[in-house]
Parts: structure tokens; sequence; C-alpha cells
């Protein structure tokens, strides 16, 4: 029997929302520290279109969101149960796969655009800069963006190290 694995990001959510503080998420990762996470797992997106094409297209038992934040006031991609998403995030915008049964969710409380590249130009332009500086962390204590400390990084790599394989 196959399974499909699921993808980088998803996993990288699942392992920060179940950790000790302070690593511990609360909602869901940042665009800069899943852009940063996958260059550290040899699987860099060239731009962060590719990364929200990538979120579009998987097919995973949950519905992917993006949303703002409350906690860092920065966009965030977090996952959601699919009956609750059907059944309290109707207002939500949805974007559809082209290529598979994959949707993303665009929170009501951020305005980043309609389609996918609206939404795509938004991040850009909110963190392209942070992203160039390889600074792919939120420090909420120190209001800025840092690069990965130790860490994280062995977090990060964790994920690599117990993929699944494809039986």
């Amino acid at each position: 029997m196959k399974r499909k694995n699921n993808p980088e990001w998803y996993k990288l959510i699942k392992l920060f929302k179940s950790i000790e503080p302070p690593y511990r998420i609360t909602t869901g990762l940042t665009i800069p520290f899943l852009i940063g996470a996958y260059k550290l797992l040899n699987l860099p997106f060239s731009e962060i279109s590719t990364l929200v094409k990538n979120i579009v297209d998987s097919e995973i038992d949950k519905f992917p969101i993006i949303q703002r934040c409350h906690v860092i006031d920065k966009h965030v991609i977090m996952v959601e149960d699919k009956a609750k998403c059907n059944r309290e995030y109707k207002d939500f915008i949805k974007i559809k796969s082209d290529i598979g049964n994959g949707i993303l969710l665009i929170s009501t409380n951020t305005d980043i655009g309609k389609n996918l590249d609206q939404i795509s130009n938004s991040l850009k332009l909110e963190y392209e800069s942070t992203i160039l500086r390889e600074e792919y962390s939120w420090s909420n204590k120190n209001k800025h963006w840092r690069k990965f400390d130790e860490k994280e990084i062995e977090l990060i790599e964790s994920v690599k190290l117990h993929q699944k394989v494809v039986e």
C-alpha cells in the first residue's frame, strides 16, 4: 500500500506545534521561516510564489490557511481540520490547485489578495528583504527578524531525518 508523504511545510508546522516552549508555535509558521527551512533541507524555493504554489497543490488531510497571526502580527501558514473550515470559515478566500484537489484558504484577517498572483506578490513585498538577509525567524520578544538559532536548525533538520519511506 502506498502512502503519500506529507510535505515538509506541513511536517514543520506539526513539529513546532508539538514541542516545548520557547520554540512552540500557537498558530503557524511564517513565510520567511518556511523559505529558510526548505533551504536548510536542501529543497530551496527560488521565490515565495513557488512556496505558495507548493502549499496550494498539496493534498493533505487538513486545509492550509494563510492568516495574520494575532500574536506576532506576521503572516503565517497554519493548518485546520477541513470540517471546521467548511463550518466556520465560509468567508475565507479559497485558492484551488490547478493540478489536483489542494485548496489554500486566505483568512479574512488579512488583505493580501484574491488570487495566487496577488497573494504571492503581497507576500513578496512584505518578506523579500527579510529573506534576502537570511533572517528567517521572528523574535517576538525583541520584535525583529533574526537568523535561525542552533535549536531551530536542529529541529528543522530533524524533519529530514524522520521522513517516512513510501512502501
